[in-house]
């Protein structure tokens, strides 16, 4: 039955398009039409949310200016107070830091050979965490081609 309902909906999406149905059903008619197709993305397709698709790109520039700030901050701490010194009160530090926190750090040490500086552990930390930064500014931009493919403003009313 959906695919059924989907199949009409498109085949309906195409139809408004073309002037003599258009001319045939009125303004009137392709109004309600057009409500009906957003009816039916918003229930029978994998539309589970209702977002508008500038936002979700503004979303993603305010993600833009936050990682670009945060990179820079880190930089400019790095710069001053130097990754050795970093290190060294972060491990003084350790017995008191949240579990996570200390499974985090101690996965990274895991990984760095047994000789590294101390500040290869915060350098390696953080690139951990630009990756992860990373990560989740790629599932954003992944969501928003989802919903430009999944909601195409192909039945507007001024087509």
């Amino acid at each position: 039955m959906v695919d059924e309902v989907i199949e009409a909906r498109d085949y309906v999406a195409q139809l408004i398009s073309k002037g003599w149905f258009r001319h045939a059903v009125g303004e009137r008619g392709i109004k309600y039409i057009v409500t009906l197709l957003r009816f039916i993305d918003l229930n029978y397709r994998e539309c589970s949310v209702n977002l508008d698709i500038d936002f979700l790109v503004n979303l993603l520039d305010d993600y833009y200016n936050t990682e670009s700030r945060i990179r820079y901050f880190i930089r400019e701490l790095m710069r001053i107070q130097g990754y050795d010194n970093i290190a060294r009160q972060l491990i003084s530090a350790y017995p008191v830091l949240p579990p996570d926190i200390r499974e985090f750090l101690d996965n990274i040490a895991k990984s760095l050979p047994s000789d590294a500086a101390p500040g290869t552990l915060v350098e390696q930390a953080i690139n951990e965490l630009m990756r992860e930064l990373e990560g989740f500014r790629e599932k954003l931009v992944s969501i928003i081609n989802i919903a430009r493919s999944q909601c195409p403003k192909a039945y507007s009313q001024t087509s």
